[in-house]
């Protein structure tokens, strides 16, 4: 059962250096390790310029007051100031809450690099019940981004919402998503699913030659804000539709209102389709789950789909289906936020078309020299990575 009564601080801080090692203490409340490793990390990518297991600092912060214990991962700032949202949820303990937010900074790094944003990856993760948060814990969690000092520049994530972004706002500068007058003015669901789509018609022509969605069955697993809204603009352009959910009551609705068929969530990946959409949970793509797959193409908006990247991706290329980087495809809403830090002169519209495509792209070079696509997407990063910081 998941834990939503603050432990001692001190409790969180000794979990963290057993896993970390010892720790700087910047004040009483405040505690930062640097060049950091994911602890059970493979090691694999170890000395090159992307290494999702080594970061340049962790953050771990507890304030009393509201009871906020709050972790902020910066991997990466080689390409700008470590961009990311914020996630909200019930972890188990703090153990759980640092290989989160470890495993998802890294991952934004990967999405700043393709996305050609100029924007490091960050994330962080608050420790709770996201429908019990406060005023005072938002205010809180503000204040430790400023105390960063423009190192992490954060967002909304799951368990965050954007009418919560001006209560942090009121205690940091360093929020994306609101104008400078304080209004709440970009929705990040949207342009993911702009993206996400952009991904899904570049696999179809890359594997079919063709990119129209019309007659193609997809299976959307996961309808919220994004799966629900990109099953709408499939069944809109003619594809024929699954959907499924944890939630019953979201997926059936929605089954109704676009003609798709309803499936079960026990047994969707195993559904004959052309095209299987994770949109929910991360880690779903693995040793497990990827022998009962009978799709030809994996393109969704959920993060960290495989377990192991990119030794998963091996697993599905094996098998003959073409896997869409999910950090590629999803990164319509970091793009649409990013720009504001980033000092490139594209556009969010061309960055946003882009991402289809560097997925055709990524597909063709896996296609045409023998490697997975997240090998392909891994070799960019590392070019674009080693080009800003002159190695």
């Amino acid at each position: 059962m998941a834990t939503t009564d603050a432990p001692d601080p001190l409790e969180d801080r000794l979990a963290l250096e057993g896993l970390l090692g010892a720790a700087e203490q910047l004040d009483e409340h405040l505690w930062r390790w640097t060049s950091t490793r994911l602890p059970g990390g493979d090691g694999e990518r170890s000395g090159r310029p992307y290494d999702p297991d080594r970061h340049e600092a962790v953050y771990y912060h507890h304030d009393p007051p509201s009871g906020l214990r709050a972790l902020i991962a910066v991997h990466s700032s080689v390409l700008g100031p470590a961009l990311g949202g914020a996630r909200w949820q019930p972890y188990e303990d703090v153990g759980e809450a640092l290989t989160d937010v470890l495993r998802l900074s890294a991952a934004m790094t990967a999405k700043m690099a393709v996305s050609g944003l100029d924007c490091g990856g960050g994330k962080a993760v608050i420790i709770g019940d996201a429908a019990a948060k406060t005023p005072e814990q938002l205010a809180a969690y503000g204040r430790f981004v400023e105390r960063l000092g423009g190192r992490y520049v954060t967002g909304t994530d799951v368990g965050t919402t954007l009418d919560e972004l001006p209560l942090i706002a009121a205690h940091t500068s360093r929020v994306v998503g609101m104008s400078p007058a304080g209004e709440v003015v970009k929705d990040t669901a949207e342009p993911t699913v702009r993206t996400v789509l952009h991904g899904m018609r570049a696999s179809l022509q890359a594997i079919f030659g063709d990119g129209s969605l019309a007659g193609r069955r997809i299976v959307v697993i996961g309808v919220g804000k994004v799966g629900g809204a990109v099953a709408r603009r499939a069944a809109a352009e003619g594809a024929n539709v699954a959907v499924t959910d944890l939630y019953d009551e979201i997926a059936a609705p929605l089954a109704s209102e676009i003609g798709a068929e309803h499936v079960p969530l026990d047994g969707a990946y195993a559904q004959q389709c052309d095209v299987i959409s994770p949109n929910a949970l991360g880690g779903v793509l693995n040793s497990s789950t990827i022998p009962e797959l009978r799709c030809r193409i994996v393109c969704g908006g959920a993060n960290n789909q495989l377990l192991r990247d990119p030794a998963d991706a091996e697993l599905l290329a094996e098998r003959g289906i073409a896997y869409a980087p999910d950090y590629v495809v999803n990164a319509g809403g970091a793009i649409l936020v990013g720009v504001d830090y980033a000092s490139g002169s594209a556009s969010p519209e061309d960055l946003l078309e882009r991402v289809g495509t560097t997925t055709l792209e990524l597909l063709r070079v896996s296609q045409r020299e023998g490697i997975s696509t997240a090998e392909a997407a891994l070799r960019s990063i590392d070019a674009r990575l080693a080009d800003a910081s002159g190695g």
